[in-house]
């Protein structure tokens, strides 16, 4: 019985990961179904509404057993992780940077955090490590190239900046999670977790639609759409698989998952909005391919403690 337990592992994660890697990816289609209609702000709050009643009502009564160690602790993941990510990268795509422009932007975070992992005495990237990120970049690199070569579309530095922004928000959320003793003590239960991020996260979209002026109750069938499709997979599904994979893998090697999201997203895309995808993307995802298996075949020489 041990014996097939341990057989069977690997493929729960394999399967998870892949799950981890569509379900981010998700978050693109989405946001094209219903953004551009409804508006950033607004589309994130209405997302954020449905996210938190539905989790309010899993929950029930275990809410009113809720720390208040644990709300410090989640509304600082919530803000990096949610708020500041989805902000800066539907902001940006908002006022004219292509979506893959900011997939590949916001793919540095798993050069961030190897960078910031390495001063970890649990987690130090090695050099294999550091060449198969570098690789998966190059990779993520020739397939957002490809797709966008004759894009000349003019968009200000700062809407190039904001998804930098996204991803260092998400490099400080992912490692926080990773070294915080308190997930230590209390990792099991996850969609408690889930309900504070989204809980704060909803706060900063209702304080950013007051803000700009842009709330409203969504009409139309694929704002509709696209909110009940970023609460499903766009968040239930993409931030709990990323927590139930930071418990199996170092913070780099999930990390690392991210550069296979803009080449995913882009199949995504054709399947669902028909996008042509061009020779290059198939040569960047070989590439991307490569990368990962160096990094997953050359461990670090110190491995992860939990």
């Amino acid at each position: 019985m041990a014996d097939k337990k341990l057989s069977a592992r690997p493929v729960k994660l394999l399967l998870l990961q892949a799950v981890f890697v569509l379900s981010w990816s998700s978050g693109f289609i989405g946001a094209k179904l219903g953004a551009q209609t409804a508006g950033a702000f607004n589309l994130l709050f209405w997302r954020f509404v449905l996210v938190s009643v539905c989790l309010a009502l899993f929950l029930n009564v275990r809410l009113i057993k809720i720390t208040w160690s644990e709300i410090k602790h989640h509304a600082v993941i919530g803000f990096l992780s949610q708020f500041l990510y989805l902000s800066c990268v539907y902001v940006a795509i908002q006022n004219g940077l292509p979506p893959g422009i900011a997939a590949i932007i916001a793919a540095l975070q798993p050069l961030m955090t190897a960078a910031l992992s390495s001063a970890s005495v649990t987690e130090k990237s090695g050099g294999w490590q550091w060449l198969g990120l570098m690789i998966g970049f190059v990779g993520v690199s020739i397939v957002i190239s490809g797709q966008y070569v004759n894009t000349g579309a003019e968009v200000g530095l700062v809407m190039y900046l904001l998804p930098l922004v996204s991803a260092l928000g998400l490099t400080m959320a992912t490692l926080y999670e990773r070294r915080s003793t308190l997930v230590q003590s209390r990792r099991s239960d996850l969609s408690v977790s889930l309900f504070i991020q989204s809980l704060f996260t909803l706060l900063g979209f209702g304080m950013a639609v007051f803000y700009t002026d842009s709330l409203r109750i969504p009409s139309e069938p694929e704002v509709l759409i696209s909110v009940v499709w970023l609460t499903v997979f766009s968040t239930f599904v993409a931030y709990l698989s990323l927590w139930m994979l930071l418990r199996e893998m170092t913070a780099t090697h999930v990390a690392v998952l991210v550069y296979l999201e803009p080449p995913v997203t882009l199949v995504w895309a054709a399947l669902v909005f028909g996008d042509v995808i061009y020779a290059s993307t198939y040569v960047g995802i070989a590439v991307v391919v490569a990368g990962l298996i160096l990094v997953r075949l050359k461990q670090p020489a110190i491995g992860c403690t939990t």
